[in-house]
């Protein structure tokens, strides 16, 4: 069976602005299979505990509605591959915290940057990683995955190939709870050709020669706003940026990934206009439908949002 002959695990980040039940009535109301949430506020250190109402109310209530995959996103403040001893504790405690807040939703992926550090300290900030996460997943509920993100390779950012990617997992202690998300804006950002066909064999065959593909466990579907290699993370429209329709239909249609959430976090609006275009062009894409940039411009242009 072809990943287009049945609907993908598909959704987007979805906000949880008066709270985590209405993050799930968002996902349901925009068709989400699945859907991506931060837990708690992504900028800060501090939160507010989750109570066992909410807790037992969020399982029902996702059950209900029939969304088999929640994503939970880790916060952006995480360094774990921080020389500061002080930052890194306190990523180390807020990545504990996100877990625990995991095990009380019934979430299944966490997803999180891997960090950075200067570049002599490259390999000591992989080993760092490595070590934080298996502490976490060895105290952390058994059914939860830890996905550490493709990055764009920004600055000091670490893990925008696949060799630290490989690194960081061959390091750990538990390797069997940890996975691969690959989002596509930072693929292309770090210089993997994901919108050329040769580039998007190419990517895969390094993918599974140094980690397998058995790790890839999430995609994140965004466009990018800058050209491959720019080492810039700034997501587009789904095709709309560099990477470009056929990048996402390659990767919608490719059977390998059948069953693997596929996660949009493309630009927001005022509402959840922006979702629901990005969310139908997806879903042409994945059902086999070519759809020529003309009509897809026409799309964006018909609802105002251009």
């Amino acid at each position: 069976m072809s990943a287009a002959a049945s609907s993908p695990l598909l959704g987007v980040h979805i906000s949880t602005a008066g709270g985590l039940l209405k993050a799930v009535e968002r996902a349901h109301a925009l068709g989400c299979t699945a859907f991506q949430l931060f837990t708690a506020n992504a900028r800060r250190w501090d939160f507010s505990p989750i109570t066992e109402d909410i807790s037992v109310a969020f399982r029902q209530l996702r059950q209900a509605l029939g969304i088999p995959v929640v994503i939970s996103h880790a916060a952006y403040l995480l360094n774990l591959a921080s020389s500061y001893r002080e930052l890194r504790r306190k990523s180390l405690t807020a990545l504990e915290a996100e877990s625990h807040r995991c095990h009380q939703l019934g979430i299944e992926l966490l997803v999180f940057h891997p960090g950075s550090c200067p570049a002599e300290e490259r390999h000591q900030g992989l080993r760092r990683i490595a070590e934080a996460v298996s502490t976490v997943a060895r105290n952390s509920d058994k059914s939860l995955l830890f996905c550490v993100e493709l990055t764009a390779g920004h600055g000091t950012t670490v893990g925008s190939s696949l060799e630290e990617i490989a690194i960081i997992l061959e390091r750990s202690s538990c390797p069997e709870r940890l996975g691969v998300c690959v989002d596509t804006c930072h693929a292309l950002a770090a210089g993997y050709r994901l919108d050329t066909p040769e580039g998007y064999a190419e990517f895969w065959e390094r993918f599974d020669q140094l980690l397998g593909l058995g790790c890839l466990r999430l995609l994140h579907l965004n466009d990018s706003a800058y050209p491959p290699g720019h080492r810039r993370d700034r997501h587009a429209h789904i095709g709309l940026g560099h990477c470009g329709l056929p990048c996402f239909a390659r990767l919608l249609r490719d059977p390998r990934w059948t069953g693997l959430p596929y996660i949009l976090e493309t630009p927001k609006g005022k509402d959840d206009s922006a979702d629901k275009i990005n969310l139908s062009v997806v879903r042409q894409l994945s059902s086999g439908k070519e759809l020529p940039r003309t009509e897809l411009l026409a799309l964006w242009h018909r609802h105002g949002t251009l």
